[in-house]
C-alpha cells in the first residue's frame, strides 16, 4: 500500500489530497483540504505574488507538511500554476517554501498545467470531442478535445483574480466596466485561441468559478443531488444566473443561493470569462467538472506506475466506466465469481429480451454497472441491502455516467430483489426519473432480479438461460449440470412471475433443462 498526496498551488487557492493506493491497486481519495490564498491578488499591478497570500500559503504548507507524517504518506507530488509562473518573486518564494517545510513544489508551463486539467477530465467524463476550460485566478486554459485525445491547448492570461483586479469588478459594476471587460476577454480570445471559435462542441468547465455555478444553478431549480461532477448548466439558464451576477453588487452577491462568500467578489470576472469564451465557441451547454489538475496529477503518477486493464500503462484510462466499476469493486471485499455470473446472466437476458424492452445499449451498460454491484450496501447492513446499495451507487465516485444515468443504475440495483415502493419513497431523487425513465428501470431491474434469483445459493447452478420470447409469451429455459440441486433457483425465480407479467405484459414461464 502506498498513499500519494497531491499539493496544487493556484492563484486563488490550494489543495491538498492524499489518494491511497491498496495492494490490489485499487485506488481511493482519503484526505482533501481547500483554503482559498489570494496569492495572485493585486500581480496585474505589482508583478509580485501577495504578500498575506504568501504567508497565508505558507501556514497551509506547514499544516500539510505535518499531515503528510501524520498519514505517512510515501509519496508528494507538488505543483504551482499560473501566480508563481508569472510573478517576478515566484521563483524565490518556491525556493522558501522549500526551505522552511521541505516540500518541493514544480512550477509548470500553461501547456502542462492544461494537460494535467485534461487528464482529470478525460479520466472521469465519458466525452470524445469537446473543448475544455480550467479558470483558474490568473489563468484559463482552453483545450480543444478530439476523440478523446488533446488537439489544441493554450493559456491565455486572463483569471478570475488579475481580471476582477484590472477591471474593478469586486463591488458593483458599471455597465461600461462589463463592456469594456468583455471586449478585452473577447480579443484575448480571437488572438489566443482562433482555432475555438464557432466550433459547437459540448463546454467542459473546470474550477472553482464554474463549480459554485452550477451550486447557485441548482439551488435555483431545486436540484435533488448534491453533486456536481459531470452537471449539465444550459445555456439559457446559464445567461439567467450570468445576468443576474453582473448586475449585483457585493452584498447582494454574498446572498446568492449556492455562491460561496469567498467567492462572491470574482463571480463577476469569473461569469465574463465563462461566458465570452460560450458566445466564442458556440457552446449550447456546460457540463461541470468537479474534477481537474489534481485528479490528473493523480491519473498520470497512477496509469505509469500501474497501469490500467490488462497491462495497459498509461495517463489515459481505455474505458472510463469500466475502470471506475472495477476500482470501486477491488475497494472491498466481494464474493466476485456471484458477481461476474449474476452480470453475465443478467446481460444475456438483456440480449435475448431486447424486443420486448426496447433497452438501449446505454441502457445494457447501466444494467452491468447495476449488476456489478447490486450487492455493495451488504458494508451497511444485510437486511435492506438492496435500498443500501440504491443510495450507495446513487453517490459512489463512479465516472463515465451522466448523474441521472448513474441514478437510473442505482435504482436498477435497488430493486434487484423486485420492485419497491418503499425505496421509491425513501429517496427524494425518485422525482428526477422521468415515467419513461422509470419503466425502463423496473424492466432492466426485473432482469436483474432474476439472475441473482438464479445463484441464490452461490454455487452456480444455472450456467446458461436461453429465451424464447413471442407475443403470448417468454419463456426462460434453465441449463446447469446433472445432479445440481436447482430447486432453490428456480423457486426464487419463480417468485418474479407475477411482476414480469405486470411490466411485460405477457407471462413468464420457467423451465429447466439439464445436461
Amino acid at each position: 500500500m502506498e498513499r500519494v498526496a497531491i499539493i496544487d498551488m493556484g492563484s486563488n487557492s490550494i489543495r491538498f489530497i492524499v489518494m491511497q493506493v491498496a495492494d490490489n491497486k485499487s485506488y481511493h481519495l482519503e484526505y482533501q483540504q481547500k483554503e482559498a490564498i489570494r496569492l495572485g491578488r493585486g500581480m496585474s499591478e505589482t508583478g509580485k505574488l501577495n504578500p498575506e497570500g504568501v504567508e497565508r500559503a505558507l501556514a497551509c504548507l506547514h499544516v500539510y507538511k505535518h499531515m503528510m507524517e501524520v498519514m505517512q504518506v510515501t509519496k508528494c507530488i507538488a505543483v504551482a500554476t499560473a501566480a508563481a509562473r508569472n510573478a517576478s518573486d515566484g521563483e524565490a518564494f518556491i525556493e522558501r517554501i522549500k526551505q522552511e517545510t521541505g516540500i518541493e513544489i514544480e512550477v509548470i508551463s500553461g501547456e502542462r498545467e492544461a494537460y494535467l486539467g485534461y487528464l482529470g477530465v478525460v479520466n472521469t467524463i465519458d466525452e470524445r470531442n469537446y473543448v475544455q476550460f480550467d479558470l483558474g485566478g490568473a489563468s484559463i486554459e482552453v483545450s480543444l478535445v478530439r476523440d478523446r485525445k488533446i488537439v489544441e491547448s493554450v493559456s491565455v492570461p486572463i483569471g478570475a483574480v488579475t481580471v476582477t483586479d484590472a477591471f474593478n469588478l469586486g463591488d458593483k459594476v458599471t455597465p461600461a466596466a462589463i463592456e469594456r471587460c468583455c471586449a478585452f476577454v473577447r480579443r484575448k480570445y480571437e488572438e489566443m485561441i482562433p482555432w475555438a471559435e464557432g466550433l459547437n462542441l459540448p463546454v467542459i468547465g473546470v474550477g472553482g468559478t464554474v463549480r459554485n455555478l452550477a451550486k447557485m444553478d441548482q439551488a435555483q431549480t431545486n436540484y435533488q443531488l448534491s453533486r456536481i461532477h459531470n452537471y449539465i448548466i444550459p445555456r439559457r439558464r446559464f445567461e439567467e444566473t450570468y445576468t443576474s451576477i453582473i448586475k449585483s453588487n457585493l452584498s447582494s452577491r454574498k446572498r446568492m443561493k449556492g455562491l460561496s462568500s469567498e467567492r462572491a467578489d470574482l463571480i463577476v470576472a469569473g461569469a465574463i470569462i465563462i461566458n465570452t469564451l460560450m458566445e466564442f465557441t458556440g457552446g449550447q451547454n456546460i457540463i461541470v467538472s468537479g474534477c481537474g489538475l489534481r485528479d490528473g496529477v493523480f491519473f498520470e503518477y497512477y496509469g505509469e506506475t500501474y497501469g490500467y486493464g490488462d497491462g495497459y500503462k498509461g495517463p489515459i484510462i481505455p474505458n472510463v466506466l469500466q475502470e471506475s466499476v472495477h476500482n470501486y469493486l477491488l475497494s472491498e471485499d466481494r464474493r466476485m465469481e456471484h458477481l461476474e455470473r449474476v452480470c453475465t446472466l443478467a446481460l444475456s437476458l438483456f440480449d435475448q429480451l431486447k424486443r420486448s424492452h426496447g433497452g438501449t445499449r446505454r441502457d445494457r451498460s447501466l444494467l452491468e454497472v447495476a449488476a456489478w454491484l447490486h450487492d455493495s450496501g451488504k458494508v451497511v447492513n444485510y437486511y435492506d441491502h438492496a435500498r443500501h446499495s440504491a443510495f450507495i451507487i446513487a453517490h459512489a465516485p463512479l465516472y463515465g455516467m451522466r448523474q441521472l444515468e448513474q441514478l437510473r443504475a442505482a435504482f436498477i440495483a435497488g430493486f434487484h430483489h423486485g420492485i419497491s415502493n418503499k425505496i421509491m419513497r425513501a429517496y427524494r431523487y425518485g422525482m428526477m426519473l422521468t415515467p419513461e425513465d422509470w419503466k425502463k428501470v423496473r424492466r432492466l431491474s426485473l432482469l436483474l432480479a432474476l439472475a441473482e434469483a438464479s445463484d441464490v445459493t452461490y454455487e452456480g447452478v444455472v450456467r446458461r438461460i436461453d429465451v424464447a420470447d413471442d407475443e403470448e409469451a417468454v419463456v426462460l429455459s434453465l441449463r446447469g449440470k446433472k445432479g445440481e440441486d436447482h430447486s432453490a433457483a428456480e423457486l426464487e425465480m419463480k417468485s418474479y412471475c407475477k411482476q414480469f407479467k405486470k411490466e411485460y405484459g405477457k407471462p413468464l414461464i420457467i423451465m429447466w433443462q439439464k445436461g
